[in-house]
């Protein structure tokens, strides 16, 4: 992937996030993601199958997105790097993880209040999670941010759904929203990427209509 990543992302819209406990389910998710349209992909560095699955997505996919996520430390930045992953994700935020993140893949770290967005960026970082977006009412809360910190922009993820697109589509701080319910119960075999185009294209158009 050698696209702008920030302008990618923001065209994606829509953030699929993707744990891996086995390598082969990972990328065969991946795999019918990809068949259905979406052009960028977080895949959760929390299993041991993680850095395996995303460097099978990246030798599979070399067009998408691959973001790897729960980046806590420097152990999971170099898998994910060794993986090919070019971006990185991180609920939080520390002085270690930022002084890291200076090089390499860029990182998107988790912000949630005011003080640990002024801090985010202090520290260089333009992009930042929103976790958990859903239990803290990030609807409610980014509008305010929005104005606050004009020149910030937000990937809120954590417990959203489809019927809560349109309250983030109005959003002009949030550039593409994260979350497992595009492929939530939906079982492995030859109707899922038609099932996940589905999900895709209602999910885009939530977004897109009332795209600010």
């Amino acid at each position: 992937m050698t696209t702008d990543w920030k302008a990618a992302l923001a065209a994606a819209r829509l953030l699929p996030i993707i744990s891996a406990p086995d390598a082969d389910a990972a990328v065969a998710l991946i795999d019918d993601f990809a068949t259905a349209g979406i052009t960028a992909v977080e895949i959760l560095f929390r299993a041991s199958a993680a850095p395996a699955a995303l460097a099978r997505a990246r030798a599979r996919h070399p067009q998408l997105l691959l973001a790897a996520g729960t980046i806590l430390d420097m152990a999971a930045r170099e898998a994910a790097i060794a993986a090919g992953a070019d971006l990185l994700i991180a609920p939080g935020l520390t002085p270690t993880l930022a002084a890291l993140c200076r090089a390499g893949p860029p990182l998107i770290p988790g912000a949630q209040t005011p003080s640990e967005v002024m801090a985010a960026r202090e520290a260089g970082f333009g992009v930042l999670k929103f976790y958990p977006a859903e239990p803290n009412d990030a609807p409610a809360i980014l509008p305010d941010y929005a104005n606050v910190f004009a020149d910030i922009a937000f990937v809120p993820t954590g417990g959203i759904t489809e019927a809560a697109l349109p309250r983030y589509a109005k959003l002009r701080n949030v550039i593409a929203v994260g979350g497992s319910w595009l492929h939530a119960g939906l079982e492995p075999g030859p109707g899922r990427a038609t099932a996940l185009a589905e999900r895709v294209a209602r999910g885009r158009a939530l977004m897109n209509g009332a795209r600010p």
